[in-house]
């Protein structure tokens, strides 16, 4: 086949562009540190970084959500021990002026303090967390205790993930907790009951208090236990997550990250494979050119 002039021209253009690819390449690979900066660059390592990189993501999306979910129970296992505190303190007031030496004037200075210590747990029940109620099940937009004790959240127990498909609860059942659905006290109406029977100078109903009193304490009690357990488990989650994300972008960074020195060498090869190339270039077309010019 007779080689033309225009052949040479195109296959001179060719390799000098084909040279100056090959700097950019190496150029790119300098200024972004990245080894593989498109799949061509090296397909296997290219679908290797999709999977750890994909998990990466995943694994970090765990430990936000178990770090959130920690912290909201950690603040849950807060007012928790406030309720538990307001309990304790009735204990010792129904005990005191259970007593028969009180009179009815004490006893309804006695009342006051109870009232205050209910408003307090309820202060405790209705606590929020971001932009959240935390005792209220799904409905957390409101508040989940009326002023009366009345209970207007739900029965959801929200979960958070902790490991791909396997989740933890990440709530406390208020209902149960504080109202003693499924056979427990009513914390806010025993408060009532005892403030009740302090102005109506009934020893015989305070001392009868005691009891229930205990009894919601040993709710609130099970209620931080549970608290506490979800908050080891999330904790142990954020630190395993933490080791595998460790490992995912190490992994990452040895698929597709830069080896300085080589992309150095790469890139000072590729300058004198284009210079050298340019000048052949050159001398190439000049000649074509000459013998156009003598023709």
């Amino acid at each position: 086949m007779r080689v033309t002039e225009a052949m040479i021209y195109q296959q001179t253009i060719d390799r000098a562009n084909a040279a100056l690819s090959r700097v950019g390449k190496a150029q790119g690979e300098i200024s972004s540190g990245l080894r593989v900066q498109a799949p061509g660059d090296d397909p296997q390592a290219a679908g290797l970084l999709v999977r750890h990189k994909f998990d990466q993501a995943q694994t970090t999306a765990i430990q936000n959500g178990a770090q959130s979910a920690a912290d909201e129970l950690n603040a849950a296992d807060s007012a928790l021990g406030s309720v538990s505190t307001v309990l304790a303190r009735a204990q010792v007031l129904a005990t005191q002026f259970g007593n028969d030496t009180y009179t009815a004037d004490d006893r309804a200075t006695a009342a006051n303090e109870v009232d205050g210590l209910y408003k307090q747990a309820l202060g405790s029940l209705n606590t929020r967390f971001g932009d959240r109620y935390i005792f209220g099940g799904y409905r957390d937009n409101q508040a989940p205790f009326a002023d009366d004790g009345t209970y207007q959240g739900d029965t959801g127990v929200r979960q958070v993930e902790v490991a791909p498909g396997v989740y933890e609860d990440a709530s406390i059942r208020a209902d149960v907790t504080a109202k003693g659905v499924g056979g427990g006290v009513d914390i806010l109406q025993t408060l009532t009951d005892l403030s009740t029977s302090l102005r109506n100078n009934d020893s015989d109903a305070i001392r009868a208090s005691i009891t229930s009193l205990q009894a919601g304490s040993n709710q609130v009690s099970a209620a931080q236990s549970q608290a506490g357990t979800s908050v080891n488990i999330f904790t142990a989650t954020v630190n395993t997550c933490a080791a595998q994300i460790t490992d995912e972008k190490k992994v990452i960074g040895e698929l597709g990250d830069a080896d300085v020195m080589d992309a150095s060498t790469k890139l000072s090869l590729a300058q004198y494979a284009l210079n050298a190339t340019l000048t052949a270039a050159s001398q190439t077309l000049n000649f074509s050119l000459v013998n156009l010019l003598n023709k």
